[in-house]
């Protein structure tokens, strides 16, 4: 096993144990720090923001300086949208237990319903991943691996691994068969639905 996989291993198992940690003593600040920490080892956005909704759905106004500490050292990974939501939080109450901000990585918090069929599916890194894999699959001709990616963005409605697939496939001239074509209808016509 290369050194950075070791390294990513290591930092998902320091994620996993603080998280149990945090279930045990949902107030342990030095957890609560410990977990971001071991987050920002891990690769995209979702663990550092997962673990970041579980602090601020514990911690309310008085602990201020604490939240912006978190959010700081946060920010970077977060998106522009996230970060403008935490920022909002740091001097208000809690979060509720059920928030928009948290994700499949918090152990505190759980997302609310109020968010998207592809943000409760898959975040938007993994939406990323499937894009640049699917566009890989295209220039191998390997279409079964595009059959499952199709599949995979009507099942969970991930417009987002579509539309960035196509856009890539199309800029590079690529032309596309006609079952893309039927899962972008499909996909519109389920985002007309909601």
């Amino acid at each position: 096993m290369s050194g950075a996989a070791q390294r990513l291993l290591a930092a998902r198992r320091a994620v996993r144990r603080h998280g149990r940690d945090l279930l045990r003593n949902p107030d342990d600040i030095g957890a609560h720090m410990a977990r971001l920490q071991a987050s920002l080892a891990l690769t995209g956005a979702e663990p550092v923001q997962g673990a970041l909704a579980d602090l601020f759905s514990r911690f309310g106004a008085r602990d201020a300086q604490l939240k912006r500490a978190a959010l700081q050292l946060a920010r970077a990974r977060l998106s522009a949208h996230a970060s403008r939501w935490f920022e909002a939080q740091t001097a208000q109450t809690a979060l509720p237990a059920i928030n928009p901000l948290a994700t499949r990585w918090s152990v505190l918090a759980h997302p609310s319903a109020d968010i998207s069929t592809r943000a409760r599916r898959c975040s938007a890194d993994d939406s990323r991943l499937l894009a640049a894999q699917a566009v890989q699959a295209f220039a191998a001709a390997d279409q079964p691996a595009q059959n499952e990616f199709l599949h995979h963005c009507v099942t969970c409605h991930d417009n987002l691994a579509f539309m960035l697939a196509r856009r890539a496939l199309l800029k590079s001239g690529a032309g596309l068969p006609p079952d893309w074509a039927e899962v972008s209808l499909q996909l519109e016509h389920t985002r007309e639905s909601t």
